[in-house]
């Protein structure tokens, strides 16, 4: 399984690495009809982090697409391992990978900055994973993600206001790491344990039986997090155009 799991997620990361044809698309672009002068190294960045953003979203939300596709969860509940070791299995070739991606974009752009962004990349990766099991249709599941990025960019926007308003900034290296690391884990934190609570009871029952907790859990969390958002949301943008 760990092998089957591994050349699966090596065939999403090439079918990734397709986002790299954008830099000759964008040089040519800019050649022929905008005329800016880009520089080959800053399209070049660009699109290497949006070949990581595409494999994090793509390797994690369709970490059950097999079992999806072939109506194979039934044979994978019956394998004579936990759910945590399944999960661990199909979670630990994609992240391996991802973590690479993320050294390499590192090399290119500073390990200062691709360390934040880091944090959103796992951020996205798990994310998706956590709403693969229940969504199945692509819009909808591509609404959803960007639907929870914005509501993790507004947390870290919003609390990063809270910081310097109350005199609690915290500068430097670890600055950086809380102040993406924090609205992350108020996303990932309900939303891994909805995941789990769902996935390690599963059997072969129509799906939407075994859901109710899972959507509880998350549409609650959701309601609180996007109503603290929209509530300080006017006080942040009048900070903002006061700075």
């Amino acid at each position: 399984m760990l092998k089957k799991e591994t050349l699966e997620s090596l065939r999403r990361a090439v079918e990734s690495m397709l986002v790299l044809f954008a830099i000759p698309l964008a040089l040519l672009w800019d050649r022929f009809v905008i005329k800016s002068g880009w520089n080959f190294s800053d399209i070049f960045n660009v699109v290497l982090a949006a070949t990581v953003v595409a494999f994090a979203v793509y390797s994690g939300a369709t970490i059950f697409q097999s079992e999806k596709k072939d109506r194979a969860f039934e044979y994978l509940y019956s394998l004579p391992v936990s759910r945590f070791e399944i999960l661990k299995i199909k979670i630990l070739p994609r992240l391996a990978i991802l973590l690479s991606m993320i050294v390499v974009l590192a090399l290119f752009t500073g390990f200062k900055s691709s360390f934040g962004n880091g944090i959103t990349y796992l951020f996205l990766f798990f994310i998706s994973i956590f709403l693969s099991l229940t969504i199945h249709s692509v819009i909808i599941g591509l609404l959803g993600m960007l639907l929870l990025y914005y509501v993790y960019y507004f947390l870290h926007r919003i609390l990063f206001y809270f910081s310097l308003r109350y005199n609690l900034r915290i500068t430097g290296f670890l600055g950086l790491t809380l102040g993406k690391l924090i609205p992350a884990l108020l996303l990932l934190i309900p939303f891994g344990i909805a995941f789990w609570l769902t996935f390690k009871k599963m059997d072969v029952k129509p799906m939407k039986l075994q859901t109710k907790t899972y959507y509880i859990i998350i549409l609650s969390t959701l309601a609180i997090l996007i109503t603290f958002v929209v509530f300080y949301f006017r006080e942040y943008l009048s900070w903002m155009q006061n700075r």
